[in-house]
């Protein structure tokens, strides 16, 4: 089976998900359980629907796909007028901080690339540039949706892919978005991608500051036993995301392949870390193949890296595979197996459009 197929077939599937208004099932943020609004599956949705038109033509699809668009602008999805409402945890930013936005705001561009949807395009720019950005940390600010300004994103994959979502709304890099965007990767250079002595991408933006360690030092001291649950915990999920912090650099790399940070030591580092024994364990790491799809993450790094690391990084058609094999139910056609959030990993399932058109050994009948 080729993968252009699989995609036709999957977001065919999907359709079958979808309600009268046009949103798709809300999931639960995975391993988090956060109970959050259709925004975030719908637009996930929206770019697989898409994809799939594009391959097929199929009027259904884009119909479909059209229908996603208007939830994703309906006024009940920014009910104040500010960033769009992805999760409801009262514990928690409504928002779901820079990466909620972002994958609305990718959603939208892709939007507005296939359908020349200038609307969409305006809505996803308002709402990115709503963010107030640091240029001395080159780090974002998250914004709630009643437009308060919170603390800076302190998890490194949120700023990436907010970063990711930027460049596919200035992908010529000529507006203040894409000068946004540069000087973020110039701080990723320069400090906030952290790399561990294994290669596995921190999951903090920028180096731990003297004061965190002191901090973390002393609760080690206070209770060794909660700090090495605290710190397991950790490992699990920088294992987890490790592919997709590559799968968004790989985004990325699409727009700024001259850029300095690839040929930077601890990028290839990270590189590296994909051939390690620990990261093999991500598929049914729980922060890993049941939630974020690293079958398609590593795929896609691999076929945007390889020429970068002089080791062999893989097969990108192994690794769709690899997840396929874990999470895709055939009776369905949807990657609903093993995962304890399955309306969310189907939806997910828009990753692996990024991909060029592969043959797939895997029986999926």
């Amino acid at each position: 089976m080729k993968l252009a197929d699989l995609i036709v077939r999957t977001a065919e599937a999907g359709l079958r998900l979808q309600h009268p208004d046009g949103s798709f099932p809300a999931g639960c943020n995975g391993p988090y359980g956060d109970p959050e609004t259709p925004i975030r599956n719908t637009a996930h949705w929206a770019i697989t629907l898409l994809a799939a038109h594009r391959l097929s033509g199929g009027e259904q699809l884009s119909a479909g796909a059209l229908r996603a668009r208007e939830v994703l602008m309906a006024p009940d999805a920014r009910p104040m007028g500010a960033t769009f409402l992805c999760r409801t945890n009262p514990d928690k930013d409504f928002a779901n901080g820079l990466i909620g936005q972002a994958w609305v705001i990718e959603a939208l561009a892709t939007l507005h690339e296939a359908l020349d949807d200038r609307r969409a395009h305006e809505v996803a720019t308002q709402v990115f540039l709503l963010h107030p950005f640091s240029d001395a940390r080159g780090l974002w600010r998250r914004v709630n949706v009643d437009g308060s300004h919170l603390t800076i994103d302190a998890t490194f994959n949120h700023q990436l892919f907010f970063a990711a979502a930027g460049a596919l709304l200035d992908p010529l890099g000529r507006s203040e978005i894409g000068a946004l965007v540069r000087r973020f990767m110039d701080r990723t250079l320069d400090g906030n991608l952290e790399v561990r002595s294994t290669g596995r991408i921190r999951h903090a933006s920028g180096p731990l500051r003297i004061q965190a360690r002191i901090r973390h030092l002393l609760a080690g001291l206070r209770s060794p036993a909660e700090e090495w649950r605290k710190s397991r915990t950790l490992s699990l999920k920088e294992v987890g995301y490790h592919a997709f912090n590559l799968y968004g650099l790989a985004r990325l790399h699409r727009f700024w392949p001259d850029h300095p940070l690839w040929r930077g030591r601890r990028f290839r580092r990270a590189l590296r870390y994909l051939r390690s024994t620990a990261f093999q364990s991500s598929l049914r790491n729980p922060f890993g193949g049941p939630y974020n799809p690293v079958g398609f993450e590593s795929a896609l790094a691999i076929e945007t890296f390889q020429g970068l690391s002089p080791l062999d990084l893989g097969s990108p058609a192994a690794w769709v595979e690899r997840q396929l094999s874990h999470t895709f139910d055939p009776e369905s056609g949807l990657m609903t197996q093993n995962t304890p959030d399955p309306q969310t990993l189907a939806a997910r399932f828009y990753e692996v459009t990024r991909l060029k058109d592969v043959d797939l050994e895997l029986r999926l009948a």
